[in-house]
């Protein structure tokens, strides 16, 4: 507003009375001190760049980046380089600049006797039809160390769920075992001594229930180890794919009908391809045994904004209401032969992707999973550029 009235305070300079143009120039002054003051005493560092120099950088922005203090409170003018000290950071900075480096990261620094995790974000702004490059530093310690501590304490209670549920689990293996001893005991005493014949219906189910003990704990291990989720930018289409042509035999052997679609130009996702699969492929399994005298699975795939979704449907028997919300608690099961680990993997492997998922089902009709997955920032500023060519030109729709 006060840029507007100043600008046409210029245009009639010549012929505005001394007092008016003092009063507008004084009024511009305030704001000015103003909007200084706010910048000054903000939380979050600014430093705007234009042309390779510094044009403002507020003392948040210094304090929180390491940089050379003699250009603490006066680098306007300067080159980035005779003020960020930080290698790194420096390197990160004159990419921004530069278009080549994503729109924020994390850096670690050491001060005093604590680390320090600042945030960089950055924005493009246009003055004058000229553009500035805002960099904006945030101190997000605490804000990590709340989520460290929150995921620890998750960690600790999905932890002891799963112990009781191991527990629980053992039990019956344990206690199959313990009968078919005893009975191998009595038919000792009874006859005197046994053939491999006559012992092969207790050893049979002995090593059974072993094979049972050591499925549990192989389960429960794949459950609680950390993920080693490598993510890369890859084209979820070629992962769908590659899950098509794997389960589509053993699917139409069991009477099931696959429908896949995939919606055409899809950004490409940061994604672990081993570890989704994975995820997938849990969920198709857990479709196929819910359609025990076959039916049909439809995986499709779309664009949502600012997430990419996977949803695999199935006509099965569905889920009752009451447990919905338990389907990804560990070794919670509605199947005799079920661990009830199978979908607290692929809840687990989807959070590492920072996605979501979410379920709907109906008993008698089917179940549908819905894996919501975020689309990387530089990919969502690609299809809004294409967005905008295509607004612009008549292409005929599909």
């Amino acid at each position: 507003m006060t840029d507007r009235i100043l600008r046409k305070a210029i245009e009639k300079i010549d012929s505005m009375p001394r007092a008016e143009l003092k009063r507008i120039m004084l009024s511009q002054l305030t704001m000015t001190d103003l909007l200084q003051s706010l910048m000054e005493n903000s939380r979050e560092g600014h430093c705007v760049l234009q042309d390779g120099l510094i044009r403002y950088a507020n003392v948040s922005f210094g304090t929180m980046i390491p940089t050379n203090r003699l250009y603490l409170s006066r680098s306007e003018g300067h080159h980035l380089d005779e003020v960020v000290t930080d290698e790194q950071v420096l390197e990160y900075l004159q990419g921004l600049e530069a278009g080549d480096e994503e729109n924020t990261r994390e850096f670690s620094f050491q001060q005093g006797s604590e680390v320090r995790i600042i945030s960089i974000v950055n924005r493009t702004l246009e003055i004058d039809d000229k553009p500035y490059l805002d960099i904006v530093t945030r101190d997000v310690t605490s804000l990590r160390r709340d989520q460290a501590r929150l995921r620890r304490s998750e960690s600790l209670a999905a932890m002891t769920t799963m112990a009781a549920g191991v527990a629980h689990e053992i039990k019956n293996p344990l206690a199959a075992m313990q009968i078919h001893i005893q009975l191998l005991r009595k038919a000792f005493q009874r006859k005197g001594s046994l053939t491999l014949d006559d012992a092969q219906r207790y050893l049979g189910v002995l090593e059974e229930e072993i094979g049972h003990l050591n499925g549990i704990a192989v389960d429960f291990l794949f459950a609680v180890r950390p993920m080693n989720v490598s993510l890369s930018k890859q084209r979820i289409d070629a992962v769908i794919g590659a899950l098509e042509d794997f389960v589509r035999p053993e699917l139409e052997e069991h009477g099931i009908r696959l429908v896949v679609k995939i919606q055409p130009f899809l950004p490409q996702l940061m994604i672990d391809v081993n570890y989704l699969r994975q995820a997938l492929l849990n969920i198709v399994k857990n479709a196929m045994n819910a359609m025990e005298d076959g039916g049909r699975l439809d995986i499709d795939v779309w664009s949502d904004g600012d997430y990419v979704k996977i949803s695999v449907k199935d006509t099965g028997c569905g889920i009752d209401q009451e447990h919905i919300g338990k389907i990804f608690e560990p070794y919670f099961t509605t199947k005799a032969s079920g661990t009830g680990l199978g979908l607290t993997v692929v809840y687990k492997i989807v959070k590492e992707h920072d996605g979501d998922i979410s379920v709907s089902s109906e008993v008698g009709k089917g179940t549908t999973f819905t894996i919501s997955l975020p689309v990387p920032s530089d990919e969502r500023i690609a299809i809004e550029n294409i967005e905008e060519v295509s607004d612009g030109h008549d292409t005929g729709g599909r």
